[in-house]
Protein backbone atom coordinates (compact mmCIF):
# COMPACT_ATOMS: atom_id res chain seq x y z
CA UNK A 1 0.00 0.00 0.00
CA UNK A 2 0.94 4.02 -0.29
CA UNK A 3 2.25 5.42 2.30
CA UNK A 4 0.05 8.41 1.81
CA UNK A 5 -3.59 8.41 0.30
CA UNK A 6 -4.74 4.58 0.82
CA UNK A 7 -7.46 3.44 -2.09
CA UNK A 8 -10.66 1.78 0.00
CA UNK A 9 -12.84 -0.41 -2.40
CA UNK A 10 -15.89 -1.32 -0.57
CA UNK A 11 -17.98 -3.69 -2.08
CA UNK A 12 -22.14 -3.32 -1.29
CA UNK A 13 -24.11 -0.81 -0.14
CA UNK A 14 -26.64 -2.43 2.25
CA UNK A 15 -27.34 -1.79 6.05
CA UNK A 16 -23.96 -2.78 6.79
CA UNK A 17 -22.07 -0.51 4.62
CA UNK A 18 -22.93 2.57 6.21
CA UNK A 19 -20.70 2.17 9.47
CA UNK A 20 -18.11 0.83 7.37
CA UNK A 21 -17.68 3.76 5.48
CA UNK A 22 -18.32 6.17 8.27
CA UNK A 23 -15.33 4.62 10.11
CA UNK A 24 -12.67 4.52 7.15
CA UNK A 25 -13.55 7.70 6.19
CA UNK A 26 -12.42 9.52 9.49
CA UNK A 27 -8.97 8.72 8.32
CA UNK A 28 -8.20 11.77 6.33
CA UNK A 29 -5.71 9.70 4.20
CA UNK A 30 -8.36 6.98 3.46
CA UNK A 31 -10.05 7.17 -0.37
CA UNK A 32 -13.50 5.39 -0.37
CA UNK A 33 -15.07 3.78 -3.39
CA UNK A 34 -18.34 2.47 -3.25
CA UNK A 35 -19.39 -0.17 -5.40
CA UNK A 36 -23.00 -1.41 -6.09
CA UNK A 37 -24.78 -2.54 -9.10
CA UNK A 38 -27.07 -0.28 -9.19
CA UNK A 39 -25.35 3.19 -9.82
CA UNK A 40 -27.98 5.69 -7.55
CA UNK A 41 -27.47 3.22 -4.41
CA UNK A 42 -23.67 3.60 -4.38
CA UNK A 43 -24.50 6.95 -4.90
CA UNK A 44 -27.13 7.97 -2.38
CA UNK A 45 -24.89 6.45 0.02
CA UNK A 46 -21.33 8.17 -0.96
CA UNK A 47 -22.73 11.26 -1.00
CA UNK A 48 -23.16 11.27 2.64
CA UNK A 49 -19.34 11.15 3.16
CA UNK A 50 -16.05 12.97 2.53
CA UNK A 51 -13.71 11.29 -0.04
CA UNK A 52 -16.12 9.10 -0.96
CA UNK A 53 -17.45 8.28 -4.72
CA UNK A 54 -19.40 5.62 -6.34
CA UNK A 55 -19.31 3.07 -9.21
CA UNK A 56 -21.40 0.65 -10.56
CA UNK A 57 -20.05 -2.72 -10.84
CA UNK A 58 -21.56 -6.52 -10.47
CA UNK A 59 -19.51 -8.80 -8.27
CA UNK A 60 -20.46 -11.61 -10.26
CA UNK A 61 -18.24 -10.57 -13.50
CA UNK A 62 -14.67 -11.50 -13.16
CA UNK A 63 -14.27 -8.54 -15.62
CA UNK A 64 -15.72 -5.91 -13.72
CA UNK A 65 -13.59 -7.21 -10.55
CA UNK A 66 -10.45 -7.52 -12.72
CA UNK A 67 -10.86 -4.08 -13.61
CA UNK A 68 -11.61 -2.35 -10.48
CA UNK A 69 -9.91 -4.14 -7.87
CA UNK A 70 -6.74 -3.56 -9.52
CA UNK A 71 -7.27 0.20 -8.82
CA UNK A 72 -7.53 -0.43 -5.04
CA UNK A 73 -4.87 -0.83 -2.41
CA UNK A 74 -7.25 -2.93 -0.52
CA UNK A 75 -11.15 -4.60 -1.12
CA UNK A 76 -14.07 -4.90 1.83
CA UNK A 77 -16.20 -7.29 0.60
CA UNK A 78 -19.55 -6.71 2.19
CA UNK A 79 -22.11 -8.80 -0.50
CA UNK A 80 -22.81 -11.88 0.30
CA UNK A 81 -20.57 -14.43 0.73
CA UNK A 82 -21.00 -16.61 -2.17
CA UNK A 83 -19.21 -13.82 -4.29
CA UNK A 84 -16.23 -13.45 -2.01
CA UNK A 85 -14.40 -16.43 -3.95
CA UNK A 86 -14.50 -14.28 -6.49
CA UNK A 87 -12.95 -10.75 -5.75
CA UNK A 88 -10.24 -12.89 -3.85
CA UNK A 89 -9.32 -14.37 -7.18
CA UNK A 90 -9.21 -10.53 -8.62
CA UNK A 91 -7.50 -9.30 -5.64
CA UNK A 92 -4.77 -12.09 -6.08
CA UNK A 93 -4.45 -11.15 -9.98
CA UNK A 94 -3.88 -7.46 -9.05
CA UNK A 95 -2.14 -8.31 -5.56
CA UNK A 96 -4.72 -6.49 -3.56
CA UNK A 97 -5.32 -7.09 0.19
CA UNK A 98 -8.73 -8.30 1.22
CA UNK A 99 -10.86 -7.96 4.24
CA UNK A 100 -14.79 -9.56 4.77
CA UNK A 101 -16.90 -10.17 7.75
CA UNK A 102 -18.04 -13.66 6.58
CA UNK A 103 -17.08 -17.24 7.87
CA UNK A 104 -14.28 -18.87 5.94
CA UNK A 105 -15.72 -20.94 3.16
CA UNK A 106 -14.25 -24.27 1.42
CA UNK A 107 -14.11 -21.97 -2.08
CA UNK A 108 -12.25 -19.34 -0.07
CA UNK A 109 -10.12 -21.72 1.71
CA UNK A 110 -9.10 -23.23 -1.43
CA UNK A 111 -7.86 -20.09 -2.18
CA UNK A 112 -5.13 -19.75 0.52
CA UNK A 113 -1.93 -21.27 -1.19
CA UNK A 114 -2.60 -18.88 -4.22
CA UNK A 115 -3.07 -15.53 -1.95
CA UNK A 116 0.14 -16.34 -0.01
CA UNK A 117 1.88 -16.24 -3.06
CA UNK A 118 0.76 -13.33 -3.92
CA UNK A 119 2.09 -11.48 -1.06
CA UNK A 120 -1.82 -10.40 -0.27
CA UNK A 121 -3.57 -10.68 3.55
CA UNK A 122 -7.09 -11.73 3.23
CA UNK A 123 -8.88 -11.34 6.28
CA UNK A 124 -11.78 -13.05 6.73
CA UNK A 125 -14.30 -12.83 9.95
CA UNK A 126 -13.79 -9.63 10.49
CA UNK A 127 -17.52 -8.30 12.03
CA UNK A 128 -19.46 -8.78 15.39
CA UNK A 129 -20.00 -12.61 14.79
CA UNK A 130 -17.67 -14.02 13.62
CA UNK A 131 -15.28 -11.19 14.69
CA UNK A 132 -15.23 -9.87 18.13
CA UNK A 133 -16.53 -13.10 19.85
CA UNK A 134 -13.46 -14.61 18.90
CA UNK A 135 -11.18 -12.27 20.58
CA UNK A 136 -12.94 -12.04 23.67
CA UNK A 137 -12.87 -15.57 23.98
CA UNK A 138 -9.74 -16.22 23.37
CA UNK A 139 -8.60 -13.87 25.75
CA UNK A 140 -10.80 -15.94 28.45
CA UNK A 141 -9.24 -19.25 27.44
CA UNK A 142 -5.18 -17.68 27.33
CA UNK A 143 -6.01 -16.64 31.15
CA UNK A 144 -7.77 -20.16 32.13
CA UNK A 145 -4.64 -21.62 30.63
CA UNK A 146 -2.03 -18.74 32.16
CA UNK A 147 -3.75 -20.18 35.81
CA UNK A 148 -3.48 -24.04 34.56
CA UNK A 149 -6.75 -24.61 33.78
CA UNK A 150 -8.27 -26.41 31.07
CA UNK A 151 -11.76 -25.80 28.83
CA UNK A 152 -13.73 -28.64 28.81
CA UNK A 153 -16.92 -26.87 27.32
CA UNK A 154 -17.73 -23.79 25.10
CA UNK A 155 -20.93 -22.39 24.23
CA UNK A 156 -21.12 -18.94 22.56
CA UNK A 157 -24.31 -17.17 21.76
CA UNK A 158 -24.68 -13.74 19.51
CA UNK A 159 -27.65 -11.83 18.69
CA UNK A 160 -28.23 -8.64 17.48
CA UNK A 161 -31.32 -6.53 18.60
CA UNK A 162 -32.67 -3.03 18.96
CA UNK A 163 -31.94 -0.98 21.93
CA UNK A 164 -34.60 -1.21 24.57
CA UNK A 165 -35.58 2.18 23.98
CA UNK A 166 -35.83 1.82 20.15
CA UNK A 167 -37.58 -1.38 20.24
CA UNK A 168 -40.71 -0.20 19.38
CA UNK A 169 -42.78 -2.65 17.12
CA UNK A 170 -44.77 -5.70 18.41
CA UNK A 171 -41.96 -8.26 17.59
CA UNK A 172 -39.24 -5.85 19.43
CA UNK A 173 -36.71 -6.41 16.49
CA UNK A 174 -34.85 -4.64 13.99
CA UNK A 175 -32.60 -5.32 11.06
CA UNK A 176 -29.45 -4.00 11.08
CA UNK A 177 -27.88 -6.23 8.19
CA UNK A 178 -30.19 -7.46 5.16
CA UNK A 179 -33.34 -9.49 5.96
CA UNK A 180 -32.67 -11.56 3.27
CA UNK A 181 -29.28 -12.87 4.55
CA UNK A 182 -30.87 -12.92 7.85
CA UNK A 183 -34.17 -15.40 6.28
CA UNK A 184 -31.87 -17.16 4.34
CA UNK A 185 -29.18 -17.96 7.45
CA UNK A 186 -32.17 -20.61 9.05
CA UNK A 187 -31.15 -22.63 5.99
CA UNK A 188 -28.12 -23.42 7.17
CA UNK A 189 -26.66 -26.80 8.42
CA UNK A 190 -24.57 -26.93 11.54
CA UNK A 191 -22.11 -28.61 13.02
CA UNK A 192 -20.37 -28.88 16.91
CA UNK A 193 -18.53 -30.96 19.34
CA UNK A 194 -20.53 -32.62 22.20
CA UNK A 195 -18.53 -35.37 24.70
CA UNK A 196 -15.98 -35.28 21.80
CA UNK A 197 -17.96 -36.11 19.01
CA UNK A 198 -19.35 -34.73 16.16
CA UNK A 199 -23.19 -33.20 15.91
CA UNK A 200 -24.55 -32.68 12.41
CA UNK A 201 -27.42 -31.07 12.13
CA UNK A 202 -29.12 -30.70 8.47
CA UNK A 203 -30.73 -27.53 7.57
CA UNK A 204 -34.00 -29.01 7.17
CA UNK A 205 -33.88 -29.69 10.97
CA UNK A 206 -31.70 -26.98 11.98
CA UNK A 207 -34.65 -24.46 13.64
CA UNK A 208 -36.29 -27.67 14.79
CA UNK A 209 -33.40 -28.18 17.22
CA UNK A 210 -33.84 -24.30 18.57
CA UNK A 211 -34.37 -23.92 22.34
CA UNK A 212 -34.66 -21.12 25.12
CA UNK A 213 -31.95 -19.07 25.99
CA UNK A 214 -31.90 -16.57 29.42
CA UNK A 215 -29.13 -14.47 29.70
CA UNK A 216 -30.45 -12.06 32.39
CA UNK A 217 -33.95 -10.53 33.29
CA UNK A 218 -35.63 -9.15 30.22
CA UNK A 219 -33.34 -10.81 27.88
CA UNK A 220 -34.78 -14.39 26.87
CA UNK A 221 -33.93 -15.32 23.35
CA UNK A 222 -33.71 -18.42 21.44
CA UNK A 223 -30.69 -19.62 19.94
CA UNK A 224 -29.44 -22.17 17.53
CA UNK A 225 -26.45 -23.52 16.08
CA UNK A 226 -24.15 -22.23 13.70
CA UNK A 227 -22.47 -23.28 10.40
CA UNK A 228 -19.87 -25.60 11.31
CA UNK A 229 -18.96 -23.80 14.62
CA UNK A 230 -19.55 -24.34 18.36
CA UNK A 231 -22.62 -24.46 19.89
CA UNK A 232 -25.17 -22.30 20.07
CA UNK A 233 -28.90 -23.77 20.95
CA UNK A 234 -32.58 -23.22 20.74
CA UNK A 235 -36.79 -23.66 19.98
CA UNK A 236 -41.07 -23.75 20.37
CA UNK A 237 -42.86 -21.35 21.75
CA UNK A 238 -42.63 -21.52 25.47
CA UNK A 239 -45.41 -20.10 26.72
CA UNK A 240 -49.10 -19.11 25.38
CA UNK A 241 -48.06 -15.24 25.96
CA UNK A 242 -44.92 -15.79 23.61
CA UNK A 243 -47.27 -17.67 21.03
CA UNK A 244 -49.51 -14.23 21.16
CA UNK A 245 -46.69 -12.19 20.99
CA UNK A 246 -45.11 -13.60 17.67
CA UNK A 247 -48.77 -14.07 15.90
CA UNK A 248 -49.33 -10.40 16.43
CA UNK A 249 -45.98 -9.36 15.22
CA UNK A 250 -47.03 -11.74 12.15
CA UNK A 251 -50.13 -9.96 11.38
CA UNK A 252 -48.66 -6.26 11.78
CA UNK A 253 -46.18 -7.81 9.49
CA UNK A 254 -48.73 -8.57 7.10
CA UNK A 255 -48.16 -12.10 7.09
CA UNK A 256 -51.10 -13.49 8.05
CA UNK A 257 -53.45 -10.63 5.82
CA UNK A 258 -55.81 -10.77 3.09
CA UNK A 259 -54.53 -7.58 1.70
CA UNK A 260 -52.77 -8.04 -1.61
CA UNK A 261 -48.82 -8.01 -1.53
CA UNK A 262 -46.75 -5.71 -3.30
CA UNK A 263 -44.35 -8.62 -5.04
CA UNK A 264 -40.77 -7.94 -5.25
CA UNK A 265 -38.26 -9.95 -7.35
CA UNK A 266 -40.88 -12.15 -8.63
CA UNK A 267 -40.75 -14.53 -5.70
CA UNK A 268 -42.22 -14.88 -1.92
CA UNK A 269 -38.98 -14.54 -0.04
CA UNK A 270 -37.64 -11.42 -1.71
CA UNK A 271 -41.17 -10.04 -1.11
CA UNK A 272 -40.74 -10.58 3.16
CA UNK A 273 -37.75 -9.34 2.49
CA UNK A 274 -39.15 -5.57 1.37
CA UNK A 275 -41.58 -5.70 3.15
CA UNK A 276 -39.60 -6.38 6.23
CA UNK A 277 -37.08 -3.63 5.24
CA UNK A 278 -39.57 -1.21 5.44
CA UNK A 279 -41.75 -2.01 8.33
CA UNK A 280 -38.47 -3.06 10.42
CA UNK A 281 -35.40 -0.79 9.74
CA UNK A 282 -33.51 1.25 12.52
CA UNK A 283 -34.34 5.04 11.73
CA UNK A 284 -31.94 8.08 12.03
CA UNK A 285 -30.70 8.88 15.55
CA UNK A 286 -31.72 5.25 16.75
CA UNK A 287 -29.25 2.44 18.28
CA UNK A 288 -28.67 -0.91 18.26
CA UNK A 289 -27.40 -3.63 21.01
CA UNK A 290 -25.58 -6.57 20.77
CA UNK A 291 -26.06 -9.48 22.75
CA UNK A 292 -22.59 -11.60 23.35
CA UNK A 293 -21.96 -14.10 26.35
CA UNK A 294 -19.57 -17.11 26.49
CA UNK A 295 -20.00 -19.96 28.73
CA UNK A 296 -17.24 -22.19 29.73
CA UNK A 297 -16.95 -25.17 31.57
CA UNK A 298 -13.12 -25.31 33.16
CA UNK A 299 -11.25 -27.88 34.81
CA UNK A 300 -9.05 -26.66 37.21
CA UNK A 301 -5.49 -28.43 38.59
CA UNK A 302 -6.09 -30.39 41.63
Amino acid sequence: MSETTKKILVLGSGMVAPPCVDYLTRNPKNQVTIACRTLISAEKLASRFPRTNAISLDVSSAIDLNKHVSTHDIVISLVPYIYHAGVIKSAIKSETHVVTTSYVSEATRALDAAAKQAGITVFNEVGVDPGVDHLYAIKKINEVHAKGGKVREFYSYCGGLPAPDCANNPLGFKFSWSPRGALLSQRNSARYLQNGRIVDISSADLMATAKPHHVMEGYDFVAYSNRDSVRSELAKFPTKAESERIISGMKWMGILSSEKATVAGGNLLDTLCARLEKLMSFQPGERDLVMLQHKFGIEWAG
